[in-house]
């Protein structure tokens, strides 16, 4: 490619994107990619006790921490954590912040979600993506001339239709790049994932002892390739190589967006 291919991962929170993109965003960043993080919300409600601007700032502060750590930059845009609705006004701002970044390829989760906000982003994206290059639809902001690709990131929910996975890679040497996402977004995982999944309250521990139950907890996970993954890193790679893949992150394409080129595809699923 000529330019340096533009990637942007759309999510509802701001760690949502760090977290299901974080081996892709390395990989594409280590090939002169640019990617940029965008939040649909300010995550203000993502915390037992910590409220409003406060929360606001730390969250922001922590996107920050981990998209500087992973190479890519963040946007957070200003929605109401826990109250994002596939409105008119949500939709003109997503498409105002798409156009500007120009995207060639568009990472996001699929409107299949327990999380109302994951599925408002996920409705939001599809709403977008005809209306990118409509010149009548938010004048102000230049069309797109070309049509993004779109991505869905992996998912285990089955209705109204489960994940296709088109394309995969192996993830088992991305772990400790996610752990140190995590790590990055410590009012997440350290404070307020344990509380509400877990039901641990680490208040009055030391920041060591809490990032050492975040690692127990991280180090349980056996895997994660299911059938449908497993059957699409076989297509790829051959059996035996996709039998020894523990983690992987994987996609399923849009219908909504342009096909995956060459390059994309390389990019997604090359193993240099």
């Amino acid at each position: 490619m000529s330019e340096p291919l533009r990637a942007m991962m759309i999510g509802a929170h701001p760690d949502d994107v760090d977290i299901c993109t974080c081996g892709i965003t390395k990989r594409l960043v280590s090939k002169g990619c640019i990617v940029r993080f965008v939040s649909m919300t300010t995550g203000n409600a993502g915390h037992q006790t910590m409220r409003g601007e406060e929360l606001i700032k730390t969250r922001a502060a922590e996107a920050q921490k981990s998209a500087a750590y992973l190479g890519a930059t963040y946007e957070i845009l200003p929605f109401d954590d826990g109250r994002l609705t596939p409105s008119l006004e949500a939709r003109e701002t997503l498409m105002r912040t798409i156009r500007n970044f120009k995207p060639d390829v568009i990472f996001t989760n699929r409107a299949c979600d327990y999380h109302p906000d994951h599925r408002a982003t996920g409705q939001l994206v599809q709403d977008c993506s005809y209306l990118m290059g409509v010149p009548a639809i938010c004048p102000d902001t230049p069309v797109l001339r070309k049509t993004p690709t779109i991505l869905y990131w992996a998912d285990g929910f089955t209705d109204p239709k489960p994940f296709r996975s088109d394309f995969a890679r192996p993830a088992d040497d991305d772990r400790e790049t996610l752990f140190h996402v995590e790590c990055c977004h410590a009012s997440q995982f350290l404070d307020w994932l344990p509380w509400a999944d877990d039901h641990v309250d680490l208040a009055g521990k030391t920041h060591e002892e809490r990032v050492e139950y975040l690692r127990s907890t991280f180090n349980w996970d056996r895997g994660d390739v299911v059938e449908d993954v497993l059957a699409c890193l076989t297509r790829q790679y051959g059996a035996e190589f996709a039998k020894t893949v523990r983690f992987a992150e994987s996609w399923q394409m849009s219908e909504y967006g342009a096909p995956v080129s060459d390059a994309l595809k390389e990019l997604l699923i090359g193993l240099d």
